[in-house]
């Protein structure tokens, strides 16, 4: 988990929840990094259930699953925060 949350992948995590991209092409647009770098990213967030990425034709609207995280080192365990889905 912890190798999820590079200082990149919190900044990405920020962003989407400050700007609501539609799209990973607007993540990229917005963070100014390379897309391959922020697929990456957003793949390894997915994979611990921080984000999830969902297809909509040929492209990918990343959506923030997690607000905040609480992890204690002692124990190995971490407490999320969900996300209020907003009404559209």
């Amino acid at each position: 988990m912890l190798a999820a949350l590079s200082a990149e992948a919190l900044d990405l995590l920020g962003v989407m929840l400050r700007e609501h991209p539609q799209n990973i092409g607007q993540v990229v647009a917005l963070t100014g990094r390379a897309q391959p770098n922020v697929s990456r990213s957003l793949q390894q967030l997915a994979a611990h259930g921080l984000v999830r990425l969902v297809r909509e034709g040929r492209e990918v609207r990343p959506e923030p699953v997690v607000r905040s995280l609480t992890v204690d080192f002692a124990t190995g365990t971490y407490e999320a925060q969900s996300v209020v889905a907003s009404a559209a």
